[in-house]
């Protein structure tokens, strides 16, 4: 498995893995992890959405709108020629973790993280790995001092995988959404990054 840095050669295949994220959301035994409707969950990526992904990720981080992205790979099986498999399998993103800026002024020193990871390979530690990395990347490259998420508070998977990399719950804000006839609570968790706290 290979995790690296987003480009733009890979939004379109990132945006074809969203949107099969975003069916999942909410359907069956699984819970809501996007605050949306079932409806707009069903509906396709719009294109502000994209412009947000692909436009961030070229801004230096400090400009409005930035974004840093990696995307975890599959495997690939057989024999690889210049990034093609000859049996024609080809790589496919099965996971990816993101920050981005606060919308508020003054707080330059933190980011908001986003991530998701494909039905097929949940459960077998890809999510920790890009917890993992994230930081490693967020550590080598930036002064951000700290990582702060939201995630739905009956996501409860979720929240036991920030807890085991150390994220700490910072609140909660019940009946934040209302979707689908379900209200629905907000978590906010946190986590210092050792190298860049202040003394």
């Amino acid at each position: 498995m290979e995790v690296r840095l987003a480009t733009q050669n890979d939004m379109p295949a990132f945006f074809e893995y969203l949107n099969r994220q975003l069916q999942e959301n909410g359907v069956d035994d699984s819970p809501v992890f996007q605050p949306l409707s079932r409806a707009q969950s069903e509906s396709q990526m719009t294109d502000a959405m994209k412009r947000r992904f692909s436009e961030g990720i070229e801004r230096e981080i400090g400009q409005s709108g930035w974004r840093r992205m990696l995307l975890a790979f599959s495997e690939v099986q057989g024999n690889v020629v210049e990034g093609e498999t000859v049996d024609g399998e080809e790589s496919k993103i099965i996971g990816h973790i993101d920050i981005r800026p606060h919308s508020e002024s003054h707080t330059e020193h933190r980011a908001l993280l986003g991530m998701g990871v494909d039905l097929s390979v949940r459960g077998k530690g890809l999510g920790r790995k890009l917890i993992e990395s994230i930081e490693s990347w967020t550590l080598q490259n930036t002064g951000l001092e700290y990582i702060d998420l939201w995630v739905l508070s009956n996501n409860l998977a979720a929240i036991k995988l920030y807890q085991r990399s150390d994220f700490i719950k910072c609140g909660e804000i019940t009946d934040m959404f209302r979707i689908d006839g379900r209200a629905l609570a907000y978590s906010m968790m946190c986590k210092p990054l050792a190298d860049n706290q202040h003394k």
